[in-house]
């Protein structure tokens, strides 16, 4: 049975957040088939599942307990004067915090955040937009929503996602979308973690460790974008976690979390594709969207054997750019190459298509990798590719292309 619950999550039930969240629940029980990424979040859940119930010493003992192992969570100590409050008759409203109104603030956007995730997430068996088809090497993918603080991680099963686990995170100060150096923006885009730096190398402000990301990409470059030293990493050691919008850019969890995605991660193979927010689509609309764009790939490639260099041309875009060359170099070069052959062969294999996040008002875009097997009767080669694929006049066309760093 379906039903609705509206639930204030403001000061009557202690977090003093100011708004109500419509959540939406498949049992008698919100929570009861609810898959928690720690036991942080579960006792967040919990103790609003119990307030509502009006159960102020069941919350407190949920409180209590993440508090033992996590005596560095603000949120929790804040969460539980609140409830002490209201033990002793008290008003729900974070009274001996007023002093620091930055800090509740910033308290009240954790727990928005956190809360969220279990009350208004992802529709159940959707899939990510984003992901269209995921290499074989690719064992796992991170994906972020800035908008609402969240990291997921899913798994490689025959080419599609699987969601395995997700974590609340702490993203730039001024939000995302980073385009300069210093703007204290996080970068959206599709990303690969290049290196891992351990926490002996680093200053305890980047906790367990670091994962540096590639940022700027191609595509970055090619749109003027500046900056350095995006990475993922942990916290301090005197701090669980920091609130939604904390960092001068980097992708940041708590120490636990860091840990814990770190099996997920393959140097150079795992990408991270991190959007303002995450478009999510039923199973049947995602089959769709993958069958639409491997056709345009699978002309392009047929295009490309059948000698038709006028054909293979046209699936490229009049702002295609490589290698600082526009798209009359490029035809001018293929033409003169196409004339010596008397056969091609392309062979692709380990293919990874994502969907490129971008503002809701930009074209569609794909980032494609993949291994070609190159053949003729005078030349072959092994190369990784990286094409970008822009949808323009309702046709994929090819709008950068070259080799994959």
């Amino acid at each position: 049975m379906r039903r609705t619950l509206t639930v204030s999550l403001g000061l009557g039930l202690g977090l003093a957040l100011g708004l109500c969240a419509t959540v939406q629940a498949q049992s008698a029980s919100p929570i009861a088939s609810l898959a928690f990424s720690n036991d942080v979040e579960a006792a967040l859940v919990r103790a609003l599942e119990t307030l509502r119930e009006g159960g102020i010493e069941a919350a407190l003992n949920e409180m209590d307990m993440v508090l033992v192992k996590n005596p560095n969570f603000q949120l929790g100590h804040l969460i539980k004067g609140d409830l002490l409050m209201a033990k002793s008759g008290a008003p729900l409203a974070f009274t001996g915090t007023r002093e620091q109104p930055e800090l509740v603030a910033s308290l009240q956007q954790e727990a928005r955040a956190r809360l969220t995730r279990y009350f208004d997430g992802p529709p159940i068996g959707h899939l990510p937009t984003a992901l269209i088809q995921l290499s074989p090497q690719q064992r796992y993918v991170l994906l972020m929503d800035s908008e609402k603080s969240r990291l997921y991680v899913f798994k490689n099963i025959d080419g599609a996602p699987q969601l395995v686990t997700d974590f609340y995170i702490s993203g730039g100060k001024k939000g995302a979308e980073k385009e300069r150096e210093g703007d204290q923006k996080t970068p959206i885009g599709v990303y690969y973690i290049t290196s891992t730096m351990p926490k002996e190398k680093l200053s305890d402000f980047y906790g367990s460790g670091a994962f540096p990301l590639n940022f700027p990409n191609e595509w970055d470059k090619r749109l003027g974008k500046t900056g350095s030293g995006i990475w993922i990493h942990g916290t301090p050691p005197n701090t669980y976690s920091r609130p939604p919008r904390a960092s001068d850019g980097c992708v940041v969890l708590t120490n636990d979390d860091f840990a814990a995605i770190s099996k997920y991660v393959d140097l150079n193979i795992t990408p991270i594709v991190i959007a303002n927010r995450l478009e999510w689509k039923s199973p049947e609309q995602w089959i769709d969207s993958k069958s639409v764009f491997a056709d345009a790939l699978s002309r392009w490639q047929s295009d490309w054997q059948s000698r038709d260099v006028e054909q293979y041309l046209a699936h490229y875009s009049p702002q295609f750019e490589a290698d600082g060359k526009g798209l009359q170099d490029w035809a001018l070069r293929k033409r003169r190459i196409s004339s010596g052959k008397n056969f091609v062969k392309i062979d692709i294999s380990n293919l990874s298509v994502m969907e490129y996040p971008l503002p809701s008002t930009a074209a569609p875009l794909m980032m494609v990798t993949f291994d070609q097997n190159y053949r003729s009767n005078n030349a072959k080669s092994l190369m990784k590719k990286r094409q970008y694929w822009q949808l323009e006049n309702g046709q994929w066309k090819i709008i950068y292309e070259a080799a994959a760093s």
